[in-house]
Parts: C-alpha cells; structure tokens; sequence
C-alpha cells in the first residue's frame, strides 16, 4: 500500500512542472497577444498622424504655389491691383445688394404693414436662407483651415 502510495505521489509530483510549464506558456502567449495588438494599434496611430502631417504639408506646399504663381505673372501695377481686388469687390457687392434687399423688407414691414421694427427685423431673417448665406460667406474668406479641421475632427471621430 505505502508502495502504491509512493508510487502516486512519485508519479503526480512529475506532472507538476509540466502542467506549471503550460500554464506559464499560456501566459506567455497572451502577453505576446497584447504586445503585438498594442504594437498594430501604435503603428496605425503613427501612420494616421503621418498621413495628416503629409496632408498639411501638401496644403502649405499648394498654397506656396499660388502665390509664387501669383508673382510671377507680372501684369503691371494696375492689373495685379484689379486682379487682386475682385474676390473682395465682388463680395462688397453681394453683401450691399443683400443689405438693401433685408433693408427693403424691413422698410416694407415697418411702413406698409404698420409692424413694430423688432418683429420685421425678426420677420425678415430667415435661418435656412440667411444663415447660408452668411456661413457661405465666412466659410469663402475664413474656412480653407476651419474646413481642413472639421475634416480631421470628423475624420478622427469616425475611427
């Protein structure tokens, strides 16, 4: 009996490493599963960010361009002065004949209409139109490096 008793415990005591062997192995294994995740997830980062850093740089680079282009087409004083004032002047025009036409409206509610001036001036704008109008507007002059950072906020928001 203390034979077969020994011979057990002899027998269970060799098994112990091994099965100490596979659960360390097992560990191990996962540990390399999460480094090599962790690892993917880094360099997808890095990659995104250089992706942007070149997207940046392309738009400097398009942006320098233009205006080396813009200088070297030597016109004359007054043609390079004309040519750069058309955005502007076409702008002042739009905004002066917007101007009158909310002006007209409102001179309209207040006169014909016997309206207070607070409520024709809140009669006359119009979200859905106005709103436009004005966003066009401001995006045209102010929006190339607003719209390059909703672009990266949406995309960052996606992922």
């Amino acid at each position: 009996m203390i034979s077969l008793l020994g011979s057990l415990l002899g027998f269970g005591t060799s098994i112990i490493p091994e099965v100490i062997g596979i659960f360390k192995q097992k560990q191990a294994d996962a540990h390399q599963l999460k480094m090599l995740e962790a690892k993917a997830k880094y360099a997808d980062q890095m990659s995104k960010l250089k992706i942007a850093e070149l997207d940046a740089q392309a738009e400097i680079e398009e942006t320098k361009g233009l205006y080396e282009h813009d200088k070297s087409i030597d016109s004359g004083k007054f043609i390079n002065a004309l040519r750069g004032s058309v955005r502007p002047v076409v702008t002042y025009l739009f905004l002066l004949a917007y101007l009158t036409t909310k002006g007209v409206m409102i001179y309209a509610m207040i006169a014909i209409q016997n309206l207070d001036w607070t409520v024709a001036i809140d009669m006359a704008w119009r979200e859905e139109t106005d709103g436009v109008i004005f966003s066009a507007i401001i995006s045209f002059w102010f929006g190339n490096r607003a719209m390059s950072k909703a672009r990266a906020w949406q995309q960052d928001r996606k992922n």
